[in-house]
C-alpha cells in the first residue's frame, strides 16, 4: 500500500494522459466530421448559386426570346389582317370568266371546291378546266398574277389533243387549281412561351424530386 501510495501520482498522471488521448481522439473525429459537413455545404451552395444563375440566366432569355417572338407574331397577324374576311365565289368567278374570254378561251369549266383551313388563313380552291394554246393559257395566267386580289395557280396539268385540228395553232386540254385566300378570325397566333416555361418548370421539380429519392436511397443504404 505505501508502495502504491508513493507511486499514485504517476497513476494519476497516467490516467490524466489516457483520458486525454481519448478527448483528443474524439474532438479529431468532431473536427473532421464538421470540416465534412463544411464542404458539403459549401459544395450544396455552390451548386445553388449555379442553378439560381442558370435559372436567371434562362428567364432572361425568355424575356428576349418573348421580344422576338412578339414581333413575329404582331407581323402575322398584320399580314392576316390584309387579306379579305369574305371569298365570294360569284365574283370570283365572273371574274376568272372574263380573263378567260378576254384571251378568246371559250371551252371552259370552273368550280368551287371545299375551303382549306391553314392557319391564320383560309383557302377556297376553284378546279379551271379548258380547252386552249398554250400562249393563251400564259396570257391568262399573266392577267391572274397582275390582279389585285391575292389567287395562286397551283397543280397544273396540260395535256395535248389527239383529235384532228384546222387552226395553226395547237389547242391542249388544261387544268389547274386556283386558289382564293381570306382571313380566318377564328385563328390566334400561339406564342408558345407558357408552354415552354411550363416544362421548365416541370422539368425543375422532377429533378428535385429525383434527386431527394437519390438522396433518401443513400440514406437508407
Amino acid at each position: 500500500m505505501n508502495k502504491i501510495l508513493k507511486n499514485i501520482h504517476w497513476i494519476i498522471i497516467g490516467f490524466a494522459l489516457f483520458n486525454m488521448g481519448v478527448y483528443f481522439k474524439e474532438s479529431n473525429d468532431k473536427i473532421s466530421e464538421l470540416t465534412n459537413q463544411q464542404e458539403t455545404q459549401r459544395q450544396t451552395l455552390q451548386k445553388s448559386r449555379k442553378t439560381k444563375k442558370q435559372i436567371s440566366n434562362f428567364y432572361k432569355d425568355i424575356d428576349d426570346a418573348k421580344g422576338r417572338i412578339e414581333r413575329v407574331a404582331v407581323e402575322i397577324e398584320k399580314s392576316q389582317q390584309l387579306l379579305p374576311t369574305d371569298v365570294s365565289d360569284t365574283e370570283n368567278l365572273s371574274l376568272l370568266r372574263k380573263m378567260a374570254e378576254d384571251v378568246n378561251i371559250k371551252e371552259l369549266s370552273i368550280v368551287p371546291e371545299k375551303d382549306e383551313e391553314r392557319g391564320f388563313y383560309i383557302a377556297r380552291k376553284y378546279k379551271f378546266k379548258a380547252k386552249a394554246t398554250y400562249l393563251q393559257f400564259l396570257i391568262m395566267f399573266e392577267k391572274i398574277s397582275e390582279n389585285k386580289r391575292i389567287l395562286n395557280v397551283a397543280g397544273l396539268f396540260f395535256k395535248k389533243l389527239e383529235q384532228p385540228q384546222r387552226s395553226k395553232f395547237q389547242l391542249i386540254d388544261g387544268e389547274f387549281t386556283l386558289e382564293a385566300y381570306r382571313y380566318n378570325s377564328a385563328y390566334k397566333e400561339d406564342r408558345g412561351i407558357d408552354k415552354i416555361e411550363k416544362d421548365f418548370k416541370g422539368n425543375s421539380v422532377m429533378s428535385k424530386k429525383t434527386k431527394a429519392s437519390a438522396k433518401k436511397e443513400k440514406v437508407e443504404e
